[in-house]
């Protein structure tokens, strides 16, 4: 959401671009690349593909899979400018269906991201329209809310679809994608799969409904766009609006008491803390909330991105009134110490492989179970102070990894009601952000690759999607504008209608 993506604009505002041994952007990106070149580049991912990527053929078949990098290997038969043959490979990327997968064109991505002309605004997706949300020009009469209409001509819809292509998302989901562009990816992603104007002609409409162009070749600059929006009156709403978010966010995870309401809420950013305090804090948590006597409880997971998967099963171990699992395997296809060295699995488990991968059955290569890294793979207990009324999780297309993971067994294991918007990750398993990196001989283009596949004791649903709400919601500007507390008012009063007879 555009509240996140304000934090990455200071965080570029004040990056240094850092020396590295790479050409400069402009001789980067003016190349001109041979099919040879091009060919065995690609040959060297698919091949890394094929022999370490569990999710490869999850989404599509052997066959489906095989035609689609067959068919982009075949576009590979004449020179292509350094660009083109990007949109190949993050297209080969995006097909894999993983959240976890990824690539960039450069290892020093932010020196060249300092060199680039960017779009001069920064956009929001909400209820499948695109409003502006930061002005990054000195332009003073486009403000927060104008819809976005065009792009250089180009309508808002059309330029989405086809920046869909390019980017990574567990299975088929749309509303991860549409989040993450709602930030200065889209001004990234704008650059690197559309086009590389000098200038831009940006067609808006008010909240009158006024329809009015503005044209833009000044300051395009990303450095420079970055202080404009600094500088610009007409941000200070949204400034204000994210401060108030990023002073939220500060606060790893928080318990809140509403009695009126008789709910408890607890909010968890991410499942990144140190597991032994946050699972003494969940204890505390739940403790207080007994005390208390409220009858619902609300779990708000919309901003988490996930962290350690044993996290979120501890969590759950409060919900439930029998021994679960909540995670069945954790796999990989090959466990050559080639591949594995040029893995980011910790130092241990490169050290001594067999003390935490088993032997090969049915074509995977199974972790053990128990070991420090998968705990999440045990039966969890009932905790004594487990919680015994309605419980709701919040979930949005931020929602991803382990924090997916926890509302997926949540409805599954029907221990609570969801609400809000499609998952970022899988319902049914999915990658880790265990991979393997690779720079590409001679594009260098960088990329990275699941290599453990997680299955989740999850079942009943389509596993090519998130988790789909058992109700829907999603908030609008207006709510962000007001503090975006209206999700708590929505499932109070889906609470009460809950309790009619």
């Amino acid at each position: 959401m555009f509240l996140g993506g304000i934090s990455l604009l200071f965080s570029f505002l004040w990056a240094p671009a850092q020396p590295g041994p790479e050409a400069p952007p402009d001789t980067m990106e003016m190349r001109i690349l041979q099919p040879a070149a091009m060919q065995q580049d690609f040959s060297y991912l698919k091949k890394t593909l094929e022999e370490t990527c569990p999710m490869l053929y999850k989404r599509h078949s052997r066959v489906e899979m095989t035609h689609i990098m067959d068919s982009l290997y075949k576009l590979l038969d004449k020179p292509m400018s350094f660009f083109e043959f990007y949109k190949i490979i993050a297209h080969l990327i995006s097909e894999v269906k993983c959240e976890h997968s990824y690539c960039s064109p450069y290892r020093n991505f932010n020196k060249h991201l300092m060199q680039w002309k960017v779009l001069p605004i920064q956009i929001e997706f909400n209820n499948q329209k695109a409003y502006m949300a930061v002005n990054r020009s000195a332009d003073t009469s486009v403000h927060f809310g104008d819809e976005v209409l065009s792009i250089n001509h180009y309508p808002i819809d059309s330029i989405k679809k086809v920046l869909y292509e390019y980017m990574p998302s567990d299975g088929n989901m749309v509303t991860s994608k549409d989040k993450m562009l709602s930030d200065l990816l889209f001004n990234v992603d704008y650059y690197l799969f559309i086009e590389r104007p000098d200038a831009f002609d940006i067609t808006f409409k008010d909240s009158s409904g006024r329809v009015f162009t503005r044209h833009f070749d000044t300051g395009l600059g990303f450095a420079e766009s970055n202080k404009l929006a600094l500088a610009n009156p007409v941000n200070q709403e949204v400034f204000a609006m994210s401060a108030r978010f990023q002073k939220v966010r500060s606060v790893r995870q928080q318990l809140e008491l509403i009695k009126d309401q008789d709910v408890a809420i607890i909010s968890i950013p991410d499942f990144g803390d140190d597991k032994r305090k946050l699972f003494k804090r969940f204890s505390d948590y739940f403790t207080k909330i007994a005390q208390a006597r409220v009858g619902n409880l609300i779990i708000d997971l919309s901003q988490n991105g996930g962290g350690d998967e044993e996290i979120p099963c501890e969590l759950l171990s409060y919900l439930i009134d029998t021994p679960t699992r909540f995670m069945d395997n954790e796999y990989l296809i090959d466990t050559s110490m080639t591949y594995l060295r040029m893995s980011n699995l910790p130092k241990d488990i490169l050290a001594n492989p067999a003390a935490f991968i088993d032997t090969l059955w049915d074509g995977k290569i199974y972790a053990k179970p128990l070991t420090k890294y998968t705990m999440e793979l045990r039966t969890f207990d009932p905790k004594p102070n487990r919680f015994h009324g309605k419980v709701y999780f919040y979930v949005s297309g931020i929602t991803s990894s382990a924090a997916s993971t926890c509302a997926a067994n949540a409805q599954s294991h029907h221990l609570a009601t969801i609400v809000g918007e499609e998952t970022a990750g899988s319902f049914a398993g999915g990658g880790s952000t265990d991979g393997i990196n690779l720079v590409l001989p001679n594009s260098k283009i960088t990329t990275h690759t699941s290599i453990v596949y997680c299955t989740f004791s999850t079942s009943g649903r389509d596993k090519d999607r998130g988790v789909i709400p058992d109700v829907h919601y999603e908030p609008t500007l207006t709510d962000y504008r007001n503090g975006n507390v209206s999700w708590r008012y929505f499932i109070y009063g889906l609470i009460k209608t809950q309790k009619q007879p």
